[in-house]
């Protein structure tokens, strides 16, 4: 399944439950080192197969940040998709949570 779908159908199930962002990270619920495929749902809903990274998907936006060790991967692997790579540790470049406070409205949920 494409991302462009995978994020669509994502989008409307946040629709449906009052949902305005959603957030995926690399990790599993039990924060393992290694992430049993299983767990696997940044690398499901972006395409991107880098170990280190979040994922954020909004009503009309979708974000993904990593690290220096994955600037080159991640922009090939989601080149052409609905998420924007942002770089995290460069300059002016936002942290999930000040992206998030710009595009969430007062009482909206993550």
């Amino acid at each position: 399944m494409s991302t462009d779908k995978t994020i669509q159908q994502l989008r409307e199930l946040m629709q449906e439950n009052g949902i305005h962002s959603f957030l995926v990270p690399s990790s599993d619920p039990h924060q393992n080192e290694y992430v049993p495929e299983f767990w696997q749902r940044r690398r499901f809903i972006s395409g991107f197969t880098g170990s280190a990274g979040e994922a954020v998907v909004t009503l009309k936006k979708a974000g993904l940040w990593t690290d220096s060790r994955y600037f080159i991967q991640a922009e090939e692997q989601l080149a052409g998709g609905p998420f924007t790579l942002f770089k995290s540790g460069l300059p002016d470049v936002p942290t999930i949570n000040e992206w998030l406070i710009r595009e969430l409205k007062p009482g909206e949920i993550l």
